[in-house]
């Protein structure tokens, strides 16, 4: 694959690990995102790299980010965002860093819903009966995660998925849906791209059985957390992508 695979460690580093993950804190709860940053996530080196992870069906276009293991199955804190996108099928890439001072980590996760490049974003924000949090002010924008875990799907999609969900547990009432389930999967998934994910594996794309619609799950960065997705524009202003970020590595000297 390239560079990605001849990574060496270094031998030193002045990076203060402690200031880079309240940095990082403060990075995935940010309410805007520049455009430099998150293309410079999309290259391949020796410490960064992208591949796309899989699709994710879309039959109504209205998009739910959330975490799929803690929250989704009981449609909890599953902001549905307030802009419909065409319906269709859509590639899912994930930008990811390695380095030895923090491992192998998803950088950010990139719905590409057109082919055009993105030269601006705008926060995604939720429709006012979803949001996960409100406040005096007004709704507020992100989702939070619990276990470790995002998930990007169709609104349908995801009743779907509680559905499957919610069945699968009277199959299997002292059961776990990820320890029990999803488990196989991620180590499908390491065994086929062990070089860009840790061990047990860090994303897969879903389908479920019944309905033959698709959902992607990665790891959430550094594990549990608020975050934000942002809406991608075009150089005519029309959206071509739906991000979320989730590790910054320019913090951590990559």
């Amino acid at each position: 694959m390239g560079l990605f695979d001849k990574f060496k460690k270094k031998e030193n580093t002045e990076i203060d690990i402690q200031k880079a993950f309240e940095a990082n804190l403060k990075y995935i709860s940010n309410i805007d995102v520049n455009v430099n940053d998150i293309k410079r996530q999309f290259v391949k080196s020796n410490t960064r790299f992208y591949l796309t992870i899989g699709k994710v069906s879309c039959p109504t276009g209205n998009i739910i980010i959330s975490d799929p293991l803690a929250y989704l199955p009981s449609n909890k804190f599953c902001p549905v965002l307030n802009v419909q996108i065409p319906f269709g099928e859509y590639p899912v890439e994930v930008a990811i860093c390695r380095s030895d001072i923090i491992g192998i980590r998803m950088c950010t996760v990139k719905l590409k819903i057109k082919e055009a490049e993105a030269v601006s974003y705008s926060l995604a924000k939720p429709t006012n009966e979803s949001a996960a949090f409100v406040a005096k002010d007004g709704v507020l924008s992100g989702f939070p995660v619990d276990a470790g875990m995002i998930s990007i799907c169709d609104e349908k999609v995801a009743k779907e998925y509680q559905d499957f969900i919610a069945n699968w547990y009277k199959d299997n009432p002292n059961g776990n849906h990820y320890d029990d389930y999803f488990d196989k999967f991620f180590k499908e998934s390491d065994e086929k791209y062990p070089q860009f994910q840790r061990q047990g594996g860090d994303f897969i794309e879903w389908e479920n059985p019944k309905t033959k619609n698709k959902l992607i799950m990665v790891a959430s960065g550094f594990g549990d957390g608020f975050y934000q997705s942002y809406w991608g524009y075009d150089s005519n202003n029309e959206i071509c992508e739906l991000i979320v970020p989730l590790v910054n590595p320019d913090l951590f000297g990559l």
